[in-house]
């Protein structure tokens, strides 16, 4: 190979996307578990009442859940605020005075999805951040990768009409095609609303359970100098 005498490769368009596990996650867990199932047990109160075609067998609850006064939702709530917050603050790096004065807007919901239960690829208009906190991963086969699976596909279209040597094993940022995840209870997701992702078909006996959000955030001026 003809030597080279400097290359450098630029990570441009890449989607960031942040995790965080909440610690010793098990009893806030139960409490939401058992919280959230009880709702979904009290008839159509709770429920979402906007058809989605993109869901089947799963309870959607209405977008209300970050006002719940039960400790246990709170706590969660404040966990994921938390994590939103600062992954904000370490991508857009604002001065003290402007992050402090930033506004977070929310829509907040749980699902509840049994045997069968998918959703279709989507994704969150009208939002900049959208995130999952797991309460339940349900009992999944473990010979089966897919189930209760989320994919998240791959933003970049036309990406995948080519593959061989050259581009097929790039790693990390440079992979080519979507990424695939299991739920781990109180691990949390964060992601841009904008990122088409779907639910694999759920194969368990115990309910899967997850905590979902939309956030909008104001506060800081359009322009903006560094």
């Amino acid at each position: 190979m003809p030597a080279v005498s400097e290359l450098k490769v630029a990570p441009l368009f890449s989607v960031p996307f942040g995790y965080s596990q909440f610690d010793q996650p098990q009893a806030l867990c139960e409490e939401l578990r058992g919280l959230f199932l009880a709702r979904e047990g009290d008839g159509g109160r709770y429920r979402n009442e906007i058809a989605r075609d993109t869901q089947v067998g799963l309870f959607e609850s209405k977008f209300d859940l970050h006002n719940w006064p039960e400790p246990c939702v709170q706590r969660a709530f404040a966990f994921i605020h938390g994590t939103l917050a600062q992954l904000v603050q370490q991508l857009n790096q604002y001065p003290t005075e402007i992050y402090n004065a930033l506004t977070f807007n929310y829509h907040t919901w749980f699902h509840v999805t049994r045997n069968g239960g998918h959703q279709g690829a989507h994704n969150h208009p009208m939002a900049s951040w959208s995130g999952i906190f797991c309460v339940d991963p349900g009992d999944s086969p473990a010979d089966d990768v897919a189930s209760g699976s989320v994919r998240f596909l791959d933003t970049r279209p036309g990406s995948d009409m080519f593959s061989d040597a050259g581009n097929r094993h790039m790693l990390g940022q440079y992979h080519l095609g979507g990424f695939q995840t299991r739920h781990e209870m109180g691990r949390l997701i964060l992601f841009p609303s904008w990122v088409l992702h779907e639910v694999f078909t759920y194969r368990g006996t115990r309910p899967r359970i997850v905590i979902a959000f939309n956030a909008w955030i104001d506060g800081a001026p359009h322009e903006l100098q560094r």
